[in-house]
């Protein structure tokens, strides 16, 4: 979405057929170079698949454009002398958006970019839009990507794509997670994980592949799609002209004789910054999250931390993603490390999980937010017809709430009517 010093192994660039795609290989020194470093995040992909329709029996797969764009927008920038660029991931690997925003970070990354298609339930959404950050944590980062979302853009204008809106989105958190300044966090992944790693990182919602509009003149040939990605690579190469000229930052030097890492005495693990042992605090660490107590032990199991709930694993490592325990399900932020809880969390594929007070995933019938939900027996909130007990309900087919009071009609005109406990009183 989203310098290597005297010595420089910069990534090689290998470019090959579009089905095999473009593969950078990374880079192994960590100094910084005097390029721009952009980082290029073809979205989903892997066992992770996007959105998809059919139009005049051809059909649309937003995985594969992503991959296919992201190769081109590469292709284009391989030819700027002054721009080093890298991909995410590879065509077949399934990576977290925490893992993309990271992988960008390591690489030094000026500027990430999250290349997407758009979806919607109505045919009729048309156009491109970008999300960049509301500015409330790192102003200046919400700047430089209203910049180069402007010119993004500008350069599919080009091409007569049309803007989505004003073209520009500012979505923040549902759940009431904040920054470290208090302020309300940025809804989107690989939007607020940017910006919490201080890298300009945005999303480009290219189209709509729910549009027979956009998907037939915007999406249907490779052609087409290598317009769009040297539109991209245009507004990058744009952007990267604007930006103060770089210097190569040496690597910093360390006295010798200052220790940095665990040390193991009685059975327990201490952390040491240039020989200073680290207590009572969250240690966020290259290969992982830790916790140490006022003595500067390592710590394990649940804990909790400034009102913010862990758990640590057997290695000390704070537990990222899904974990199942005595039978129930928790989530843990994937870059805080923080459990969920008494929220709702939207998957990158779509899906709604609901979380209690206790963190525990919600099962079955869930009140949220004065709204009714379903939990079927994969976890997540249902969404369209079900029917329970011999009675028939409703449900969202994007927000997955259920339909009470209301008269419901269809594309054809059908009416299904829903009383006040969500039962459809018309079908059988």
């Amino acid at each position: 979405m989203k310098k290597i010093c005297s010595l420089v192994l910069a990534a090689t660039v290998a470019i090959s057929s579009i089905g095999s795609g473009v593969t950078a290989m990374a880079a192994t020194t960590t100094a910084t170079t005097s390029k721009y470093v952009v980082v290029l995040d073809p979205g989903h992909g892997g066992n992770e698949s996007g959105a998809g329709a059919v139009h005049n029996g051809k059909v649309y797969k937003e995985e594969e454009i992503n991959w296919k764009i992201a190769n081109y927008t590469m292709q284009a920038l391989s030819q700027a002398s002054d721009i080093e660029v890298h991909l995410t991931k590879t065509k077949k690997q399934t990576v977290s958006l925490m893992k993309r925003v990271t992988t960008a970070k390591n690489y030094g990354a000026d500027l990430l970019v999250s290349q997407h298609i758009n979806d919607s339930d109505s045919s009729y959404s048309r156009g491109a839009c970008v999300l960049v950050s509301s500015g409330t944590y790192r102003p200046s980062l919400a700047a430089k990507e209203k910049k180069f979302a402007s010119y993004v853009l500008q350069e599919l204008g080009k091409l007569g794509i049309s803007k989505s809106g004003t073209g520009l989105l500012y979505r923040t958190s549902e759940n009431g997670s904040t920054y470290p300044n208090g302020k309300i966090r940025d809804y989107y992944g690989i939007v607020a994980q940017s910006v919490e790693q201080n890298i300009p990182g945005v999303i480009i919602e290219h189209a709509f592949i729910s549009s027979p509009y956009d998907a037939v003149n915007f999406l249907s040939t490779n052609a087409k799609l290598k317009k769009i990605g040297e539109a991209d690579a245009r507004a990058i190469i744009r952007y990267c002209k604007q930006l103060p000229a770089k210097k190569p930052t040496p690597a910093p030097t360390v006295a010798p004789d200052a220790f940095t890492g665990w040390k193991e005495k009685n059975g327990y693990f201490y952390y040491y910054i240039n020989s200073k042992r680290q207590r009572n605090q969250i240690l966020n660490l290259n290969d992982g999250i830790y916790y140490v107590n006022q003595e500067g032990q390592r710590q394990y199991g649940w804990h909790t931390v400034n009102g913010k709930k862990y758990y640590f694993q057997k290695d000390g490592k704070a537990q990222l993603g899904w974990m199942e325990k005595n039978g129930s399900y928790y989530y843990f932020d994937q870059t805080t490390g923080t459990m969920y809880k008494d929220i709702m969390m939207v998957s990158a594929d779509g899906k709604l999980y609901i979380f209690g007070k206790n963190g525990k995933r919600c099962s079955r019938w869930t009140e949220y937010q004065g709204k009714k939900y379903f939990i079927n027996k994969s976890g997540y909130a249902q969404t369209g017809w079900l029917k329970v007990s011999g009675k028939w309900y409703y449900f969202h087919k994007k927000n997955a709430y259920m339909y009470k009071n209301r008269t419901a009609v269809t594309s054809t005109g059908k009416k299904y009517i829903f009383n006040s406990k969500g039962v459809c009183t018309n079908r059988k």
